[in-house]
Formats: structure tokens, C-alpha cells, sequence
């Protein structure tokens, strides 16, 4: 995926989707605390780490301008509501779709129209009690494809299968409230997401050095990769 800058006007129908990464580390130029809502600063505040409170800030300040733009609305005005998961939805603009996943120092965030969308990113990293967690969350058939690599490829290989479960629970609101091995994966191509319900979901992998990362959406879509700076 080619990440670009964004056009001066954005445009958004239902044959598109927009995926942008939020460099965490960036923004400084933005006073992204004045623009979140009280609920957010709460939920900001109780961050034991200085760092983690700085990201979930930035992440959700650059949502919140991200719509704006959208929606030609100032981030301070953009209002949230919640599904019984606790998935955002905007009330401004019941078309308009979206999801936002960060780790460490970057974020990922999917704008649709009038389609359910979800996203997650997770950071390379070494897994604790990587055996026991893989076999609580793939399928017979993921295990089978984690048993064929050598050691060093497996947890990476792993990260991707989570993004794409999560990804996929992200979209139809449940987030991890289900388990991931009720999501099964097929990441050779074509590749393939079958979930518990039965809607047309297509996958897509995203390229981000560093980072695993998926977007799972109801239908077939056009992606384009923006920067947000």
C-alpha cells in the first residue's frame, strides 16, 4: 500500500475506503486535550504511564480532526455515542463508518461510507507463553500453518491472524468479547475471513514496516493510504 498525502478536499462514497496512519510521535503542533470530550479526559487520566496517556490523546484528538474533516466540523464538536460494546460511532453522520487501532507509536484509522469497518495494528514484539495463547485463539487449520515455519516466523505469522480476527470483531461491534478462534483466516491468496455471521466481508493487510496490520469490511472497497500530518 502506497501511503500519500491527503487531497485539500476529501471525498468518500460507498465504493471507497480510506485507511489513515497516525504517527503518535507527530501532532505536536496540535493542542489535541482541548478538543476531547470530558469522558475522554477521564479515560485519559486514568493512564498510569505518561507515555500511554500521550498516545491514547493523540490517537483520539487525530480521530477527531480526521472526521472534522469529513464532516466540516470542528474537532471539538464531533460527538460520540456507543454501541453496547463500547464501539464509537458519530451521530452527526450515521453514513459514515469508522475505526481506530494504535500500538506503540503508531496508529491506524479506517473511514468508510455506509459500510462496517474495523482495524487493528499490532506491533512486532516477543510473546509471552506464545504456545498456550495461540492454541486459545487459532483454528485447527492457523495452527497447521504456524507448525510448517521455522521459529522465528511464527509470532509474526501469529500477529497477522490476531489483526485479522480483531479486525473483523471490530467491525461487527463485538471486539474481543467473542473468542478469536470463532473467526477462521485464510491468508493465502485469495485471502478468505469467516466470522459468525455470514456477510460478505473482504480482508485487507496493510503494509506498515514494523507492524502487523488489518482492515476487514462488508463489502468490496477501493483502499487508498493517507498520511495524517
Amino acid at each position: 500500500m502506497l501511503w500519500q498525502s491527503p487531497p485539500p478536499m476529501l471525498q468518500l462514497d460507498r465504493q471507497h475506503l480510506h485507511l489513515w496512519r497516525i504517527d503518535l510521535n507527530g501532532g505536536a503542533d496540535r493542542d489535541y486535550w482541548q478538543c476531547l470530550s470530558r469522558d475522554e479526559r477521564e479515560r485519559a487520566e486514568r493512564f498510569r504511564f505518561d507515555r500511554d496517556r500521550t498516545r491514547f490523546v493523540q490517537s483520539r484528538g487525530s480521530l477527531r480532526y480526521l472526521l472534522g474533516r469529513y464532516l466540516d466540523k470542528a474537532p471539538v464538536d464531533i460527538t460520540f455515542a456507543y454501541g453496547p460494546y463500547g464501539k464509537p460511532h458519530c451521530p452527526q453522520a450515521e453514513h459514515l463508518s469508522f475505526n481506530l487501532s494504535h500500538s506503540d507509536d503508531q496508529a491506524l484509522c479506517a473511514v468508510a461510507h455506509s459500510r462496517l469497518v474495523g482495524v487493528d495494528v499490532e506491533q512486532y514484539r516477543d510473546l509471552t507463553y506464545f504456545d498456550s495463547l495461540s492454541r486459545r485463539c487459532l483454528a485447527e487449520s492457523e495452527l497447521a500453518d504456524l507448525a510448517r515455519l521455522p521459529d522465528h516466523q511464527r509470532q509474526p505469522l501469529f500477529l497477522q491472524y490476531w489483526t485479522c480476527k480483531e479486525a473483523y470483531l471490530k467491525a461487527i461491534g463485538c471486539g474481543l468479547t467473542r473468542s478469536l478462534t470463532s473467526v477462521h483466516v485464510q491468508l493465502h491468496p485469495p485471502r478468505l475471513l469467516a466470522g459468525v455471521d455470514s456477510g460478505d466481508w473482504r480482508l485487507h493487510l496493510a503494509e506498515l514496516e514494523g507492524y502487523a496490520a488489518a482492515v476487514v469490511v462488508d463489502g468490496d472497497v477501493l483502499i487508498t493510504g493517507y498520511l495524517w500530518t
